[in-house]
């Protein structure tokens, strides 16, 4: 990242939604001011040993986050910063309906998932919980309570598919 200049970094999926177990792996979330010489969207993962890595560029962040990304999102409102030199900017971003209905998509493609099927019914469950606060507050607290990360665990191990996405409906329109 050496053509780089980091705005924010923060840690990111299992360790930042509060699912964390003793095999997960560290995830980390940058955002960079802008790449030189490209005039194209700048949006990189690398994964080296335990680590995963995601790069953005300040602008193409913001776009992800206007539009409902849920990982640019939970990056945005993270409370687990490593650096940031945006913060004020983070605290004043907020969301609207344009973001609804991505996040609806994707809770119903996670309930319904045949791949990988408790780890994504958990996540659809954790994205139907930040949806409801992103409705009442335009942002959200991606990282769960200790009795809200037990309670998914416990319903994405116990239901089916279907069930979790009509409780999760519930969830997110509460």
């Amino acid at each position: 990242m050496s053509d780089k200049t980091v705005l924010f970094k923060t840690v990111h999926g299992s360790r930042l939604y509060g699912l964390a177990h003793e095999n997960s792996d560290e995830d980390f979330y940058t955002v960079v001011d802008k790449v030189k010489n490209r005039k194209a969207r700048y949006a990189r993962q690398s994964i080296v040993g335990d680590e995963d890595s995601m790069v953005v560029d300040f602008g193409t962040w913001v776009d992800m986050c206007k539009s409902g990304v849920p990982q640019a999102l939970e990056a945005m409102f993270s409370d687990m910063a490593v650096e940031d030199h945006i913060e004020e900017f983070r605290k004043s971003f907020r969301v609207g309906t344009q973001c609804y209905d991505r996040y609806l998509r994707t809770i119903k493609s996670f309930a319904l998932s045949e791949t990988d099927p408790f780890k994504r019914k958990r996540h659809s469950l954790r994205l139907a919980l930040n949806f409801r606060q992103m409705r009442e507050y335009g942002r959200f607290n991606p990282t769960l309570s200790k009795h809200q990360a037990e309670g998914i665990t416990w319903v994405a191990q116990a239901w089916s598919g279907e069930e979790v996405y009509d409780f999760a409906l519930g969830l997110a329109w509460e």
